[in-house]
């Protein structure tokens, strides 16, 4: 009997010819090949949170404290659109002088900017002349009366008084025009602002051409409960542009002695900042746990942190707050030091 022999497949033909086969015998009708395709690997971005360290040591404690000018107040000089209307439509005015600069302190009452009006000029000479007219003519009438004494001029003459009183009516009117379109100070303070086109004389509608500001001259906060001041002690504080040395003083008479009160030393009579901020410096409280403030959160009275292990997961640690200095909140519970926190 003859022998046949198969010949070897090879191990990729055999894997080819398997799948052949599974397909035949399953069929491709409803089937999904989701099942034969490995899966794909996952992949995961990584992220890694903004982290700041949990100190323990030396804590240098500075202040900024913002201390609040008492009585304070902005006064505003504008025209409004129908001031403006009666100043250039009925009256043509023109800015004649400004009499103030910044700087300058004003009292209630204090011409500020003065104006002159053709208009109104020619009126007030116009009765000037009526004035100086019948002037002349009494006095004409009077030595007539004395030359001749038969003759009687009285009439005439209280005639022409009564159109002095006329004329010098008219003159006052203008005058009382004047003061109500020149602007004038109503509260004693400082000018902080002259517009540059009043200065150039022009006038705009429903812009502020002068402010003038309004103070007691002092300055209050409310203090901290960890510092304690006592009149007498100066400190350095500063504005956006510059710095001045400020001294504590008691309350005013009056006013509440809740808080701190201070008054600039030398600046007498000067335009101070509504607001400074005292630079307080105190001596560093040693061996202490403290923390970047802005990794503390607070929810229903209670504060805590997120504490990022070494695998980047991160658990909220709930902390005993201290005392806050500057960016930095002591931790009184609740952390040792060396751990790292999350921040917003």
């Amino acid at each position: 009997m003859r022998k046949y022999t198969f010949p070897k497949l090879n191990k990729a033909l055999c894997a080819l010819l398997s799948g052949v086969l599974l397909i035949s015998l399953t069929g491709c009708g409803e089937a999904s090949e989701d099942s034969l395709v490995p899966p794909e690997t996952p992949t995961y971005n990584a992220y890694t949170p903004k982290q700041t360290d949990v100190i323990r040591g030396d804590l240098e404690r500075t202040f900024n404290i913002r201390l609040d000018l008492l009585g304070y107040e902005r006064i505003r000089y504008r025209y409004t659109e129908a001031q403006y209307m009666e100043l250039y439509g009925t009256f043509q005015l023109e800015v004649d002088t400004v009499h103030v600069s910044v700087g300058d302190p004003v009292h209630p009452g204090d011409l500020m900017v003065s104006f002159h009006s053709k208009v109104l000029d020619d009126q007030i000479t116009e009765n000037e002349k009526k004035i100086q007219d019948a002037q002349l003519s009494i006095e004409h009438l009077k030595k007539l009366e004395a030359i001749d004494p038969s003759m009687d001029y009285s009439e005439d003459i209280r005639s022409l008084e009564r159109d002095i009183s006329v004329a010098k009516l008219y003159i006052s009117d203008v005058q009382e025009t004047y003061k109500k379109l020149n602007i004038y100070s109503e509260v004693e303070g400082h000018v902080s602002m002259v517009r540059s086109v009043l200065m150039d004389g022009y006038v705009v509608p429903d812009m502020d051409l002068i402010l003038v500001d309004v103070d007691d001259g002092i300055y209050r906060t409310d203090g901290l409960e960890t510092v304690t001041f006592r009149t007498g002690e100066r400190y350095k504080a500063t504005t956006r542009y510059s710095e001045c040395e400020v001294e504590v003083i008691d309350p005013p008479e009056g006013s509440s002695s809740a808080g701190v009160y201070f008054r600039p030393v030398g600046r007498e009579g000067e335009i101070l900042e509504k607001n400074l901020m005292l630079d307080l410096n105190l001596p560093a409280l040693k061996d202490t746990c403290y923390v970047n403030r802005q990794a503390v959160y607070e929810k229903n009275g209670q504060y805590f942190v997120y504490v990022v292990r070494e695998d980047c997961m991160r658990e909220a640690v709930y902390i005993t707050p201290g005392e806050q200095y500057g960016n930095y909140l002591i931790v009184k519970e609740g952390l040792e030091g060396g751990e790292k926190v999350e921040l917003p």
